[in-house]
């Protein structure tokens, strides 16, 4: 066995040794990321299977280490975080034979099956679910997917959540260089509110960064926006308030959990971006004026219509909790989204719902300026390049393919 993994990484190590990145064509140097990836995942998949082995075995013991964890992230050169999201993988992987068979055969990512056996674990019928979704989202969504399938499999929602309530902190501290640190532990609704709370800052801070030429990455913007909001609140006469104005915490609930009192499978009460909540927390939440709830059928949101260009807030409301990411199928982005008309106002397209959607400033002005064009809907958007598929065609009666690659 290891004669034909010596020769294989000798192969690898003398391509790489080799390798001009700036005489490769673009086409041809994605494909071999696209080589390098798949690589990748069989390593990963290596190194899950054997490191269950090292743990039950004691052999990271040899070298003075405390914990398999920590004898890993040492071996690899990662975190223990990292490690041990490894180890609870190749622990699990055994009890899902699809999902171990997706792992050996390269279709998965550690960060993929670790998420897919933590939801699995939980809820083994979800496993095919995980596993198709795998192959099309992006792992945020993937994630998400799987945080709402372990909140509903939950036994008791409340007892998680008082879990979670019990650890709550707020430290902070300085490292070496000097830097300031904040490391906090928030419920899933506190940190909403501390989300929403920020995010009017936060964009204030862009838009002023913005206006003076600098880009940043939007971390540095928050943080910006956090001392902002500190400063406002020690400059008021009065009381603070509990939440600054503007800020909103949307919640998306089905109609049925919300009834009930708690979710089942399908179902889930969450805030968009941050993730599941008690139902009870939602509930209990209604009467407060900085809440806005949203009552699904699990599938897509119905009844929201308005005519004319200008969106209203209700309406607004409803695409941003529909479509959190941009709908442009393999990009997550969540951030700076804009509303686009799926058929333009001055085609005839009306201002509601189902002819409007989120795209990311990328997508949006690929869509306007290169002749891109979006279909479908909420679970089957399509997003593709008309002008390119079909040259000298119509974008209006071009044939919908493609796919969300940029040209």
């Amino acid at each position: 066995m290891f004669e034909v993994i010596n020769q294989a990484k000798a192969a690898i190590k003398d391509v790489v040794a080799t390798l001009d990145p700036d005489t490769l064509d673009g086409a041809f140097a994605s494909e071999l990321v696209e080589e390098f990836a798949a690589i990748e995942r069989l390593a990963a998949a290596g190194k899950t299977l054997c490191v269950q082995r090292v743990a039950k075995s004691g052999a990271w013991r040899r070298d003075g280490d405390r914990s398999p964890a920590r004898w890993m992230a040492r071996t690899t050169g990662t975190s223990v975080g990292h490690a041990l999201g490894v180890l609870e993988t190749a622990e699990g992987v055994g009890e899902l034979p699809a999902t171990e068979t997706a792992l050996r055969s390269g279709e998965l990512s550690q960060v993929q099956a670790q998420e897919i056996v933590s939801a699995a674990a939980a809820s083994p019928a979800s496993e095919p679910e995980l596993l198709a979704a795998a192959k099309t989202e992006s792992v945020w969504e993937l994630k998400g997917r799987c945080a709402k399938i372990k909140a509903a499999a939950s036994p008791d929602e409340l007892d998680r959540y008082e879990a979670i309530r019990v650890r709550r902190r707020l430290r902070h501290f300085r490292d070496p260089d000097g830097a300031f640190h904040l490391d906090a532990v928030l419920t899933p609704d506190a940190g909403a509110v501390v989300v929403a709370a920020l995010e009017p800052y936060t964009e204030r801070v862009f838009h002023a960064a913005r206006s003076q030429g600098r880009r940043e990455p939007h971390a540095a913007y928050a943080a910006d926006a956090l001392v902002e909001m500190a400063e406002h609140t020690r400059a008021c006469d009065d009381q603070p308030s509990r939440r600054t104005p503007g800020a909103m915490v949307h919640v998306v609930v089905d109609h049925g959990a919300l009834t009930r009192g708690s979710v089942v499978d399908g179902e889930s009460c969450e805030v968009p971006g941050i993730g599941p909540i008690p139902v009870a927390t939602a509930r209990a939440w209604a009467t407060d004026a900085y809440l806005s709830a949203l009552l699904t059928d699990g599938t897509d949101i119905k009844a929201v219509c308005h005519l004319g260009r200008t969106i209203p807030a209700r309406l607004r409301t409803a695409i941003e909790l529909r479509d959190r990411t941009c709908v442009a199928p393999g990009c997550d982005d969540a951030r700076h989204l804009e509303i686009d008309h799926i058929t333009a106002v001055t085609d005839g397209g009306p201002t509601r719902l189902d002819n409007l959607a989120r795209l990311c400033r990328w997508h949006h002005y690929l869509k306007t300026h290169r002749g891109h064009r979006l279909s479908g809907g909420p679970g089957s958007w399509r997003f593709a390049n008309y002008e390119q598929a079909h040259p000298g065609r119509s974008p209006d009666t071009a044939k919908e393919t493609g796919s969300a690659r940029p040209p």
